[in-house]
């Protein structure tokens, strides 16, 4: 095992002069440009005649994607030559405001831009920390993902070791605590049992890497769930999918230990750190989750979506700009376009994000806000979304695709987030639409949110509890008046979905 840490304590970044960014940023996206200049949206918007910046921003518009599905959906029917040049190696899907989700095109040269802020990081994260024995718990990818393809028969979703490489890949697989069969479950249940046993037989555990904190939280509300099916088999050994799970007798006393103290110490003594979404709304459910975990260190992960990558954790823990992944530039309320070196320090900004995967200057609804420089790279902390979206676990529901959802309730609806041991959402309406509403409409209405694949995940494992309903005899009243506190009554728009801040739950105070 030895050999495989130092394998990933070998990608860390070394020693490299200050860079100059201006230079670093425009060489970045003059290579972009020259490189896709023969696709068709090249030619449309004449990459062989941009120079600078300057001239990319006049020939190229701000897009969202919905700008640049239909260019999207000529990739996946097959066509090549579209966004970037070549075929793509792969679609991930996320969610969006059209149906629920979105595609997102990998090619290999985007997927290399992300492995350049990746591999650095983590090689940085377990010398930082000296890891250098025990295993890893790694989630990366969902454990209910289906093999799909697009029309033109490209796969929808990688595997792991296809963002980070063979080897990195490789060492990290040869390290897991979970073998790499139980990621492809696709029973939610047994998927989950399998994953519970092999984490309560490693005591060597050493590193957990995730995303949202509540996908842990849910595997240590397991533990105790799901402790007489783990008994069994850790007592007297079992099956899962078809692999044989031989008995552990020594993990099913320090088990035992562990249900009766709620002490993860005798589960996992040598948990040295805990990598997870720290910012926005994971920061109560990542204190959480550290309160179950007194024995580890924390680091927040960087800003890392489907999309492309924004910032990447230095060694300090630091979140700076992954200047080598892609070309950024940063939208403020008054609509002016910054460039990474024209950041204002305390100013917040929409992330506008070219990658070499065919999105050019996409605004990815991120918010981030400039708290320094390290080395003269802009630090940069997620702040949340900047339009009207909720994402308490990852999940990506933005208002005009709650709006479809709720387009059969009569009258005042709102979908609500609602924190909590597991947080979930709430629809309010009146009370007298509440009386009349069944079960089977209820049913319908969280069938039809789950069409987005990240709220489908999440509700799948736990993650996100049932929808409830929420209702009150004046709704829009009680809504009105929280409002007009902060703006003119005559300017209060009932929006569809509320975001989850502080200034939603007043208002859901206001209801009870």
């Amino acid at each position: 095992m030895q050999d495989h840490w130092l394998t990933l304590r070998g990608l860390r970044e070394k020693a490299v002069s200050v860079p100059d960014l201006e230079r670093s940023q425009t060489e970045w996206l003059k290579a972009c440009l020259l490189a896709n200049q023969a696709t068709r949206f090249g030619h449309m918007h004449a990459f062989g005649q941009i120079d600078g910046v300057r001239a990319y921003r006049q020939q190229v518009p701000l897009h969202r994607h919905e700008d640049l599905s239909p260019w999207i959906a000529c990739i996946a029917e097959g066509e090549t030559d579209i966004l970037f040049m070549g075929r793509p190696v792969a679609f991930e899907q996320t969610g969006g405001s059209s149906g629920g989700s979105k595609l997102i095109p990998y090619s290999e040269s985007s997927l290399e831009d992300i492995r350049k802020a990746m591999l650095p990081w983590l090689g940085n994260l377990i010398a930082t920390h000296g890891i250098d024995c025990g295993s890893l718990y790694l989630s990366l990818s969902p454990a209910t993902r289906q093999p799909l393809s697009t029309p033109g028969g490209i796969p929808v979703g990688l595997p792991d070791a296809a963002y980070l490489g063979p080897l990195a890949g490789s060492a990290l697989m040869a390290l897991s605590a979970v073998p790499a069969w139980v990621g492809g479950i696709t029973d939610i249940s047994q998927w989950q049992l399998a994953t519970l046993y092999w984490l309560a037989r490693e005591q060597a555990l050493s590193f957990i890497s995730l995303w949202s904190p509540s996908f842990f939280l849910q595997l240590l509300k397991g533990l105790e769930i799901r402790q007489s099916d783990l008994m069994a088999l850790l007592g007297h050994g079992g099956s899962i999918a078809g692999q044989s799970l031989p008995a552990d007798l020594e993990s099913m006393t320090r088990l035992q230990r562990y249900l009766q103290t709620e002490d993860t110490r005798w589960l996992w003594p040598g948990l040295k750190l805990v990598s997870c979404w720290m910012d926005g709304t994971s920061a109560k459910m990542a204190e959480e989750l550290r309160q179950h975990l007194p024995q580890s260190n924390f680091q927040g992960k960087g800003l890392l979506a489907t999309e492309g990558v924004t910032t990447v954790p230095d060694r300090n823990g630091v979140p700076l700009l992954a200047l080598h992944s892609g070309f950024y530039e940063f939208l403020q309320e008054n609509g002016d376009i910054r460039c990474a070196w024209e950041l204002d320090e305390g100013q917040a900004y929409e992330v506008v994000l070219t990658t070499a995967g065919g999105l050019y200057r996409y605004r990815t609804g991120d918010r981030v806000r400039c708290t320094g420089r390290v080395d003269g790279v802009p630090e940069l902390h997620f702040l949340g979304r900047c339009d009207l979206t909720s994402d308490l676990v990852g999940e990506k529901l933005d208002e005009s695709f709650v709006a479809q959802c709720l387009e059969s309730v009569p009258g005042f609806g709102m979908l609500a987030p609602v924190q909590g041991a597991t947080p979930h959402y709430t629809l309010i309406i009146a009370r007298e639409v509440a009386a009349s509403m069944t079960t089977a409409q209820i049913d319908a209405i969280e069938s039809r949110l789950n069409s987005n694949p990240q709220y489908a995940y999440a509700r799948k494992l736990g993650q996100l509890a049932p929808l409830t309903l929420t209702s009150h005899p004046d709704p829009l009243g009680v809504f009105t008046a929280r409002a007009s506190m902060r703006q003119r009554l005559g300017d209060v728009k009932v929006p569809a979905l509320l975001p989850p801040t502080l200034e939603t739950e007043h208002f859901m105070e206001d209801l009870t």
